[in-house]
């Protein structure tokens, strides 16, 4: 069920354009680029990135899909027509399509509804959610989730960021891979609490530096490669931090 009835506080969608059935409200959309982070790193990608978070991490890159504090949301983001975003990712030629954003379980029937036109079209779909919502019809509709649920140094209330209804639901979905990011070498203790409780195997693990500069990512990544592979999991890098230093729409 999308934002617009009750999935959400409607509070949140106060002075944001609402698209009408048929649409989603859009950041962005560009490619062709790299995927830049967890298991697809280094693919040649589209990126559909949707507008909204019911989360407000303090580190977040992406804010102005949701922070009106500090962006002009009617500027920011647009509703358009599921059909008219397909086209553009189509004409953008990469196989895969990575959606973002935001959080795209918002507008999870929107969402679900592209992700299907864009896999009839040969597409192979990459959905990036902090698993904090539910998925609904998203979570057969794609053929990868990367989930990224929040720790403590995003400065959320920790029953906001962990619903581990939503959690319990997607661990134990085999295309579904989780994906931490951390700021200090502490935190994967913390890491250690939430793959223990949701019984995911290490393979599924991958853990990436919260860093917005080549040389803090590079620092990051020497710190953590030793802890990261002695328990099984897999480091991330920053594709779009180490190439165009974070550069938006890259």
């Amino acid at each position: 069920m999308d934002p617009w009835s009750s999935n959400a506080d409607a509070s949140l969608w106060r002075g944001v354009p609402r698209p009408l059935p048929g649409e989603l409200l859009i950041s962005e959309v560009f490619g062709p680029t790299l995927q830049g982070e967890g298991p697809s790193s280094g693919q040649p990608a589209a990126f559909v990135r949707l507008g909204m978070c019911n989360l407000a991490c303090a580190w977040c890159d992406t804010a102005y899909t949701w922070d009106s504090t500090r962006f002009d949301l009617s500027h920011e983001l647009r509703p358009r027509s599921t059909d008219d975003v397909a086209n553009q990712v189509i004409a953008i030629g990469s196989r895969l399509v990575v959606v973002t954003g935001g959080e795209p379980a918002l507008q999870s029937d929107g969402a679900a509804s592209l992700a299907e036109v864009l896999r009839l079209a040969g597409r192979r779909i990459e959905l990036e959610t902090s698993g904090s919502v539910p998925l609904g019809a998203l979570l057969t509709a794609c053929d990868l989730i990367v989930v990224s649920p929040k720790l403590a140094n995003g400065r959320m209330d920790r029953r906001a960021r962990l619903r581990w209804d939503c959690l319990q639901q997607l661990a134990a979905e085999d295309h579904v891979v989780f994906k931490f990011v951390v700021q200090e070498l502490a935190e994967l203790a913390e890491v250690q609490e939430i793959v223990d409780h949701l019984a995911i195997t290490p393979g599924r693990v991958w853990i990436m530096p919260e860093a917005t500069s080549a040389s803090g990512l590079l620092a990051a990544m020497q710190l953590l490669a030793l802890p990261v592979v002695q328990r099984g999991w897999a480091l991330s890098s920053r594709l779009q931090v180490l190439l165009w230093d974070g550069t938006r729409g890259r």
